[in-house]
């Protein structure tokens, strides 16, 4: 947070959100904010720990949060987004270890784990994925783990296993081809992601502009070309 608790311009804009979420998701939209707002200046804060609204200087947040969380009377919390869990992995995986398109299959492929919020939250695991989908007996102590979703799924993009990756962290990834669905089998995980800031930071009109663009974005996901040839469905849920 250095640097970023004197900013108290009026110009500036200071964003707390996951690494995650920054790397995959929000970084490659950004242009579109600062195109649309370029009176103001965002600062962007990736950390796994909560930003601390009194003594960070932090104007907004993105919170990976429960669906319902537990209010909080000096926050203004608002969901964006609900998230799920979705088996991911490239072509050049499936071209190396053959047909991955059935639950079965999976369970032979090397695994991917993220294990960035294992330690603090309960989120589906390939366990829990795995008994879904009628397997049993399947080894998911073995495979890469890594405690960055970005680093996760990097690997799966370059075809080193199969990860259950959160499906908003890895929409680009499918979009651009770079990572498929395998099977199409959605794990809900209870959990969205929020808009987060101080009621009396509620009404400054940086904040507002960003919370006007991010739940423009937001809308503008398109699953359907996503889904169309595996028969995945996602159904809008912001």
């Amino acid at each position: 947070m250095a640097g970023l608790k004197d900013a108290g311009d009026a110009r500036v804009l200071v964003v707390s959100t996951p690494p995650g979420l920054t790397s995959k998701w929000l970084a490659p939209r950004l242009y579109r904010f600062a195109s649309a707002h370029p009176e103001i200046d965002a600062r962007i804060s990736s950390s796994l720990n909560n930003a601390n609204f009194t003594t960070d200087g932090v104007d907004v947040a993105v919170r990976n949060m429960p669906i319902d969380p537990v209010g909080d009377p000096a926050l203004v919390a608002e969901k964006l987004v609900e998230l799920s869990f979705v088996p991911v992995c490239s072509r050049r995986l499936i071209e190396s270890h053959g047909p991955l398109d059935t639950p079965a299959a999976l369970a032979r492929a090397p695994l991917i784990h993220d294990d960035t919020l294992v330690n603090r939250i309960s989120v589906p695991t390939w366990s829990d994925w795995f008994k879904a989908a009628g397997i049993d007996g399947v080894d998911v102590s073995r495979g890469l783990r890594f405690n960055s979703a970005d680093h996760a799924l990097d690997a799966a993009s370059e075809g080193a296993g199969v990860l259950l990756a959160h499906d908003l962290l890895a929409y680009d990834d499918l979009r651009t081809g770079r990572l498929t669905i395998p099977v199409a089998l959605v794990l809900p995980s209870g959990r969205a992601y929020h808009l987060v800031c101080a009621k009396g930071r509620r009404e400054r009109p940086q904040v507002q502009a960003f919370r006007r663009w991010i739940r423009q974005e937001v809308a503008a996901l398109d699953w359907k070309p996503i889904g169309a040839a595996k028969g995945f469905h996602r159904a809008a849920r912001s």
